[in-house]
Formats: structure tokens, C-alpha cells, sequence
């Protein structure tokens, strides 16, 4: 959406102003105002209807609001005035709960604080909030701004356009800044930006936290930057309709001294104007050529150096028809046919409504650009008398109406009588089996719109539905379009209990299978956790459609535990005490190795699937490794030491995560030696000869004498023989013969010339 400030022209400071602000991204606000800067009190008027629960990428719009509000507020210069007004937060239902939450002052921890109290329950009186808010900064009086934060359209009585442009006329110099906050619909955005525009007040549309913050840190701005109009101007706007979209070409502007005085100022095929006019009174002309449409504003008053916007309102008239099938009246819930005729202008809407409802008012709606003639209407889910309209979309006009009566259908429900807790049951239904119709089974004084387990009637004719966990009596109901009940059916919730076989003490990290009974339910398991834990925890587990007997891996920890038997993932049917205990690995192996060496590691006792033996630092986390081999594979394990000497550990890793045996091990240097002529020629083959452990992946190599220990040049390992061969580089120079261990330690090393 566009936004505005008062104003077209800016003078060259306050174009400066705003340069700087978009260099800067309008992350920050200013801390010191500028210079001539013109002191404003402003009020924070915060929506706390019920929808702020509403959610954005999983966080309520209440939430992000009170963080990006705190945020803000936060870099306010300290002598910046600013109030809180806040409405739909105490009652529901209420048109009238609007609260002056913290008075204009300079208090920020006060506003930060209510802010953070704000918990949305009500309506929307957001036209209502604004107008309390202006009468408590004195608007007629004093130069007042109040910033608008809201989610939605205006849900009670007043129109934002009449009361934006009733504020701007009867205000000394009276501005609404508005923010809409995960404003969807097109009609709701109109309806906010109309009133900000009838203001003079910047309009932005925010769809996440981030976008929030910069639509309010960027209205404050524009709050701040402000400066005083040294000559007084006089803003011309014309909308389309009261209360319309402002017209942007084609007018032409009259200014005339009032009563019959002298024209001072006139231009022709102009959108919004501007004239700097001295003080007085002027009536002022617009004429719409295109539309043969004119209009007037007379005994315009101006006073000094504050400047004036007149709205003048160029009326027309509009028809529309409306015709249904069924004609007059619809089953309740069911899709009613609506051919139209009238304007198509854009935003104009079919709705149906309560009968005398305010001309925005509706219960379901289509734009008719977007569904098209004839369109579909959803009727209400209640039966009664309700209103099908034509409306005029900006602003909300009713232009053609008509009665249709929303008539009651009827629905039956079959199904069991009594039904074990959890388990899964047939429902044979009747009724309308309309796409969100569904069957669900609650407690018997939960709510119409409540649910627990349902199904959508659409999936035929007979629908499972799974028992609450908790025995008890409840009801099975027929839910017309997620809104009323329409047929309802007692149904009575009985125990089942479940029990476990299973030895009462158990070694950690071993598997045992264990038996049950119980209902056996799809999505059952048995478990091990910590006594105390919720019903939903789990360690290791099984599901019960696996079979009559179970195999679970026991914890690594020792200590006591409880074996559950879970009832749908959710509710613990039967517990059983298990003490784990603790479990050592004796580890047998030489107490000393050569560097990359082979070491056999002995071990006793079950070895589960993931156990590992390992070499590491006696200080490396329990998860950590070196050269390792799983258990499984039988004992003794054999290890390949690191090339590094020091001291190091032999581990037994209970499942990759628990040490449960150790040994430490001596890991010492080992002797190595190589030797070849002194110098040879440029690729020239020779001999070398070497001693040193010989392993699988030791190797020699001739490099420059810089090179990093795993660099090489020709090579050959050492598991070829005794002597190798060995190929001279290319280049002359000085070079070097390497032992390399495992590819990784240079151990022995001789100088060879390269001629």
C-alpha cells in the first residue's frame, strides 16, 4: 500500500530528513529530533481484539507485538511524549471496552509493562479507539497523532472513513498513522488506509515481526521528523464516493475567497493539489469532467501556519440486482447460486448477513471481480432470516438487498453404545454430508465447535472414530460446517487395563523381550523411562502391533526405572519397576604398543549391536573414537594404535555412547631408519633401504625437505619389500627420503641430491 505523510511537496530539510532515514533502513529512529523540530504528544492505540492470538510462523500477533513494541519504544528520545490505548483486551463482545491503558507522558517502562499485560479477548471498536484516543490528546485544540496498530476490520458500528475525515475537519492539525498487521483481506486494507488517508496519516501493511517493526519503527519516524510549516498550505483531495479511494487525475481545483471573493488559486486535470494560501476563510470547487461530477467545501477556515486538508466527497449513483437459486431460501450450511448485476467496481462484494446489519457487516462474502456471475455463497450454519446484499466495496454502500431464509436439515448418527477407552469404532451417519461436515466424539457440555477425535463426512458414509482415553460418558455429533450440532448421540467410554511381563532387575544396555496384555491398539508401545516423566516420554520402544512379546534395549544409565505400556502414545495404561544396574567390561591387552601397531583388545560378557571398542585420549568424551571395531565382531577386537606416543585408553562404548570397560594402553615411538645413495640423477631409479614396524599402510617416499608430513613424491610401502624402488623427480635439487607411518608421521628421514 502507499503511504503519505501530510503533504506532497517537502521543503529540502525534510527531504534530507527522509534520506537519511531510508539510507539507514529505517532500522533505528532518530535519537535527537531535528532542528526546529515541532513537540507532538502522540498515542499508541494497540489492537487486543480476540484474533491477536492469531499466529505467524507458530508465534501469536500479540506476542510479536509486545516484543516489537518494547523494541521501539525503547529508542524514543527521552523527552518524547507518548501514551497507550487499548481495546477488545477486558471483555468480550464489548464495543465499548476501550482503556487510556498509561496516560501521555514520558514513562517507557510503564508503557513496556502494559504492553506485555495486554490479553486479547473482544472485539474490534478500532474507529471508536482512534476517536478516544484524539479527544484525549485535545485534538481540537492541540496538534495531536495517534499510531494505529491492527489486525483486522472495524467489527462494531463506526465507519473509519467518516470518522478519519469528521477527526481531520473539526481537528487543529490531527493525524492517524495506521498499521495493519497480517491484514489479509483487500477490503479490510482499503478501510484502514481510507482512514489514515482522510488524515493526512501514513498507511503500511505488515505480514511478520520483522516487517512489523519496520512499519512502526518508520511511522515513528516520520512522527519525529516532522517539521513546523512555516507557511500555511492548504491539501485539495476528492475521493470517489464518502468515504472512497482518494481520485488521482482528472479534477480541477477552485480556491475563491468565501463568499464570492476573488479566486486565488485554480488548476485543472490535477489529483491531489496543494496551495499556499495566507489565513482566512475560502470555499473551495472541484469539478470531475470525466464523471460529470462536481463538489464543494465552504467557510474553509485557515489559521496560521497549520496546515489544512479538505476532502470533498464527489457522489454518483449506482444499481445492482440480486436473484438466487434456490430462490428465497437455502438448507443452512448449503451453497447458495447468486446472480448479480451492478457496478463490478473493484472491492464490491455479495454477502449474506444479519438482517439490519451495519452496511460492512457480514457472516460469509465473495468479491464479485473474484466470483464471478453467477457466484456462491456459503449459507450461515444457523437457521433463521438473513440478508443477502450488493455492496458497494469502498467505501461500504448497500446497493441491493434481499431476504433468504437459511432453512434447518436434519442428521442421524449410528454407532455403538458402549465402546473400551482408545479403541477404534464404526459411526453410520445421515445428514447433509457437506464438504466440512464432520462426526467427532466430546464430553457432553463441550461446546458446538469443540473436538476431539473427528472425521469429515466426506469420507463415506461409515467413518472410524477413536474412543477418548479417559473412560467416562460422552457424546457422538453430527458438526454442520465446524459450526452447530446438529444431531447428537450418547456414547459410554469403558476401562480397559493392560499389564507386562518382564524381570525386575536388568543390566544396562541389554535386551530383553517382554510379554503383555492389553488393547493392543495401533499406535500402543511399551517403553523404559525415569519414573515421574510424562505419559508421552520414551526411550527405546516398541509398538504392540509387533507381536505378543516385545524386545527393548534397556537404558545405559543405571538406577530405577519404569517399564509403560502407553495407550496411544498418550496415557500409561500399566507400569512395572525395573532396577537397571550398573555393568563393567574387563578389557585384557598389552599394556604397551609401537606407534600404528596392531593391538588386540580382549573382552567378556554380551556384546549388543552397536558396542564398540576404541583407542582414545583418557580424557576424550565418552562418544568420541580413534581406530575402532564393533563389538558384535568378537573377541578379541583388534585396534591400530595411533602414530602418535603418549598414553592412551582402550575403551568398551556400551551402544556408542557409555564407556563401561577401560584399560590404559602406553603407546611408544618407534625406531625407523632409511637409507640410499647420496646423489642421483634426474629421474633415475635406486634403491632404498629401511627399517622400522612395517605396517600395511607405512610407506617411503622421496620429497623436498619442506614438505608437510603427508606430502610425497615417488613412493612405494613398505609391504612391497626390503629395499624399494624408488623414482627421482624431475628437478635438480636437494631432497629427502621419508619412512612415513600410516600415512600421516614422518619417523625416519635422510638427505639425498638430485643432480
Amino acid at each position: 500500500m502507499p503511504s503519505r505523510i501530510k503533504g506532497t511537496h517537502m521543503t529540502h530539510s525534510h527531504r534530507a530528513a527522509r534520506a537519511i532515514l531510508t539510507a539507514i533502513g529505517l532500522t533505528g529512529l532518530i535519537a535527537v529530533p531535528l532542528a526546529q523540530a515541532e513537540e507532538q504528544d502522540v498515542i499508541l492505540v494497540l489492537d487486543g481484539s480476540g484474533s491477536m492470538w492469531g499466529q505467524i510462523e507458530g508465534e501469536a500477533k500479540i506476542t510479536i507485538a509486545r516484543s516489537v513494541v518494547g523494541q521501539v519504544i525503547d529508542d524514543l528520545p527521552d523527552d518524547q511524549r507518548l501514551g497507550l490505548v487499548a481495546y477488545g483486551h477486558n471483555r468480550e463482545g464489548d464495543c465499548s471496552d476501550i482503556e487510556e491503558v498509561v496516560a501521555v507522558g514520558t514513562d517507557r517502562d510503564a508503557v513496556r509493562s502494559a504492553v506485555n499485560g495486554i490479553n486479547p479477548k473482544g472485539k474490534t471498536p478500532l474507529s471508536a479507539s482512534v476517536q478516544f484516543a484524539a479527544e484525549k490528546l485535545r485534538y481540537t485544540e492541540n496538534k495531536a497523532t495517534v499510531i494505529l496498530v491492527s489486525d483486522g476490520r472495524e467489527t462494531c458500528d463506526l465507519d473509519p472513513c467518516a470518522i478519519g475525515n469528521a477527526l481531520e475537519q473539526a481537528g487543529i492539525d490531527f493525524t492517524a498513522h495506521v498499521i495493519g498487521f497480517d491484514v489479509v483481506e483487500q477490503a479490510d486494507q482499503e478501510q484502514l488506509q481510507c482512514l489514515a488517508d482522510n488524515t493526512g496519516g501514513t498507511y503500511l501493511n505488515a505480514s511478520s515481526a520483522e516487517e512489523l517493526s519496520d512499519a512502526l519503527e518508520q511511522t515513528v519516524a516520520e512522527v519525529l521528523v516532522q517539521e513546523p510549516v512555516t507557511e500555511t498550505r492548504m491539501v485539495l483531495r476528492a475521493t470517489d464516493l464518502a468515504q472512497g479511494p482518494e481520485i488521482e487525475t482528472g479534477l480541477n481545483w477552485r480556491i475563491v475567497q468565501s463568499g464570492g471573493g476573488d479566486e486565488i488559486f485554480s488548476i485543472s486535470d490535477s489529483g491531489r493539489s496543494e496551495a499556499e494560501v495566507a489565513p482566512g476563510v475560502y470555499d473551495v470547487f472541484v469539478e470531475w469532467p470525466e464523471r460529470g461530477l462536481s463538489g464543494s467545501a465552504e467557510t474553509v477556515q485557515v489559521a496560521q501556519s497549520i496546515e489544512k486538508t479538505v476532502t470533498i466527497a464527489l457522489e454518483q449513483s449506482f444499481e445492482a440486482t440480486l436473484r438466487t437459486e434456490p430462490e428465497g431460501s437455502a438448507p443452512v450450511s448449503s451453497d447458495l447460486v447468486v446472480y448479480w448485476t451492478g457496478p463490478q467496481r473493484q472491492s464490491d462484494w455479495v454477502t449474506i448477513t444479519e438482517v439490519g446489519g451495519t452496511p460492512s457487516s457480514y457472516k460469509t462474502y465473495k468479491y464479485v471481480e473474484q466470483g464471478g456471475n453467477p457466484l456462491e455463497l456459503r449459507m450461515p450454519a444457523e437457521p433463521g432470516t438473513y440478508e443477502l446484499r450488493y455492496v458497494l466495496g469502498r467505501p461500504a454502500r448497500v446497493l441491493a438487498s434481499m431476504e433468504i431464509e437459511a432453512t434447518p436439515v436434519g442428521a442421524s448418527l449410528d454407532a455403538p453404545d458402549t465402546v473400551n477407552a482408545g479403541a477404534m469404532f464404526n459411526v453410520t451417519w445421515s445428514g447433509p454430508g457437506y464438504n466440512d461436515d464432520w462426526v467427532t466424539v466430546v464430553l457432553p457440555d463441550a461446546g458446538d465447535k469443540a473436538y476431539t477425535n473427528y472425521a469429515y463426512t466426506r469420507n463415506g458414509e461409515t467413518l472410524k472414530l477413536r474412543a477418548p482415553l479417559e473412560p467416562g460418558e460422552y457424546e457422538l455429533r453430527y458438526v454442520q460446517a465446524g459450526q452447530e450440532v446438529i444431531a447428537r448421540r450418547a456414547l459410554t467410554v469403558t476401562a480397559v487395563a493392560a499389564s507386562m511381563d518382564a524381570p525386575d532387575t536388568v543390566e544396562v544396555g541389554t535386551y530383553h523381550q517382554i510379554g503383555w496384555t492389553g488393547p493392543g491398539d495401533n499406535n500402543d508401545w511399551l517403553t523404559i523411562v525415569r519414573p515421574g516423566e510424562a505419559a508421552n516420554r520414551y526411550t527405546d520402544y516398541a509398538y504392540t502391533r509387533e507381536g505378543d512379546l516385545l524386545t527393548l534395549r534397556m537404558p545405559l544409565e543405571p538406577g530405577n526405572w519404569e517399564l509403560r505400556y502407553v495407550q496411544n502414545g498418550r496415557k500409561v495404561l500399566a507400569v512395572k519397576e525395573m532396577q537397571v544396574t550398573d555393568r563393567t567390561v574387563p578389557l585384557v591387552a598389552a599394556d604397551s604398543a609401537v606407534v600404528g601397531s596392531a593391538v588386540e583388545v580382549g573382552f567378556d560378557g554380551t556384546a549388543n549391536k552397536n558396542d564398540w571398542l576404541t583407542v582414545v585420549a583418557p580424557d576424550a568424551a565418552e562418544n568420541r573414537y580413534g581406530d575402532y571395531e564393533y563389538a558384535r565382531e568378537g573377541s578379541p577386537a583388534t585396534l591400530k594404535m595411533p602414530v602418535e606416543p603418549g598414553t592412551y585408553e582402550l575403551r568398551y562404548v556400551l551402544d556408542g555412547r557409555r564407556v563401561i570397560g577401560r584399560k590404559p594402553i602406553i603407546v611408544e615411538d618407534a625406531d625407523a631408519s632409511v637409507s640410499g645413495p647420496a646423489s642421483v640423477t634426474r629421474q633415475q631409479s635406486f634403491s632404498v633401504d629401511w627399517s622400522g614396524p612395517g605396517n600395511h599402510n607405512d610407506w617411503i617416499t622421496i620429497v623436498a625437505p619442506d614438505a608437510a608430513d603427508n606430502r610425497y613424491g615417488d613412493y612405494a610401502y613398505t609391504r612391497e619389500g626390503n629395499p624399494v624402488l624408488l623414482r627421482a623427480p624431475k628437478e635438480p635439487g636437494t631432497y629427502e627420503l621419508r619412512y612415513v607411518l600410516d600415512n600421516k608421521r614422518v619417523i625416519a628421514r635422510s638427505s639425498i641430491t638430485v643432480d
